[in-house]
């Protein structure tokens, strides 16, 4: 029998974002993974939980410019988005209190460009139950998920593509619009939501409102789970002072990968992403030079940030080694930032790497000359810091 993850493939070429961390014989009739697919890419967006207000002022300051294609997703983000005004009062009423005395306690962030092994790592991490991370259901309804998730996510999450863990990034999008992934949805703005992976250039006050988001939701997250919390998104890579600035005692573990595969596999994501997420039509081709410069304002961030993690806060793993030998891999990181016992979720461990033995990864052609003249200079600092050949 097909695995499910080849099922997904074959019926089209979903990004890892949006594929289901399975890999084993599929338990599902296949017409079901055929209805997620079709849903995911014709009506089910990360929006759905956006309040009405907030809808109306994001079409605004795009004028209004959804494609037709889109417009399906367009009226059920319009649909949720009066249920989303309605459910966060009500969730307010109820949890608002709880979430205010929230503590967060030392969360732990996994760092890396897209396609460096971040999902894999932190998939890995996520074993160990005495952590918590964020479900889909819960980045894509940030602000209503405390008081929702108990009945309405066992009739909806059926119908959705899996996720065990997911990008908390998407909670941001929702809750400020203020997140490079804005640029997936409306590939053709004007606004400038890159500056939102650094939030160098950004206003002050959009800086206090996406700070203030942030620890909203990890409260949230946190009265929900009671435990620690393990967070993956890669933008975070670029955010280390910020992130420092709201929880001095956060943990970060980075995982590098030679730039030449991060970008060819970047490339394919991007092919992938814009029809899954997109309220407008992308680009037919990738802009690579767009793709370089993300890399390197990313990674010029964190280099310029990371000597300001206290010692004992950050350590850095080698997708290469990680792939080699996750369980060793593993130790060096609980030793490394002091996550706790490592025999304890060695069980854990031992089983979920079983499960996803055989995995296939994406296959892609080798880079042109020129190509990888360019790669080489947009990543320079990474590949000195790293010692990846040239």
């Amino acid at each position: 029998m097909l695995e499910c993850r080849r099922i997904y493939e074959l019926a089209h070429r979903l990004p890892d974002r949006v594929l289901p961390q399975i890999h084993g014989p599929c338990e599902k009739p296949l017409v079901i993974f055929l209805l997620r697919l079709l849903l995911a890419r014709h009506l089910v967006h990360p929006f759905e939980g956006l309040t009405l207000a907030d809808w109306r002022q994001l079409l605004r300051r795009e004028r209004y410019r959804i494609d037709p294609v889109y417009w399906p997703r367009a009226l059920w983000i319009s649909a949720q988005g009066f249920w989303n005004s309605y459910a966060e009062r009500t969730v307010e009423q109820r949890f608002g209190a709880a979430i205010d005395a929230a503590r967060v306690e030392a969360p732990v962030f996994v760092l890396g460009h897209y396609r460096s092994g971040t999902t894999f790592l932190h998939e890995l991490l996520r074993t160990d139950p005495r952590f918590a991370s964020p479900n889909r259901f819960q980045t894509f309804n940030p602000r209503t998920f405390l008081g929702t998730e108990p009945w309405l996510a066992p009739v909806v999450e059926p119908f959705m593509l899996p996720r065990r863990v997911q990008e908390d990034e998407v909670a941001y999008a929702v809750l400020t619009q203020l997140s490079p992934y804005m640029d997936w949805i409306f590939p053709r703005s004007q606004h400038g939501y890159e500056r939102y992976l650094t939030f160098h250039d950004a206003d002050p006050a959009e800086v206090a409102q996406w700070s203030a988001a942030l620890v909203r939701f990890m409260k949230a997250l946190t009265v929900k789970h009671q435990r620690p919390l393990i967070l993956k998104s890669p933008p975070h890579t670029a955010r280390v002072r910020l992130l420092l600035r709201l929880f001095p005692d956060a943990r970060f573990v980075h995982i590098r990968r030679d730039p030449y595969a991060v970008f060819v596999s970047t490339i394919g994501l991007l092919k992938s992403l814009y029809p899954v997420f997109g309220l407008q039509r992308g680009p037919r081709k990738i802009d690579e030079d767009a793709v370089l410069r993300t890399y390197k304002t990313m990674y010029d961030a964190y280099f310029d940030d990371i000597h300001l993690v206290p010692p004992g806060q950050l350590i850095e793993i080698a997708y290469e080694d990680l792939e080699h030998d996750p369980l060793g891999q593993l130790r060096t990181i609980y030793d490394g930032i002091a996550l706790g016992d490592f025999d304890e979720v060695r069980p854990a461990l031992d089983e979920y790497i079983a499960s996803i033995a055989g995995y296939r990864k994406n296959r892609h052609r080798p880079l042109a000359d020129a190509t990888r003249e360019k790669v080489a200079e947009a990543c320079a600092r990474s590949f000195d810091a790293w010692g990846y050949p040239r």
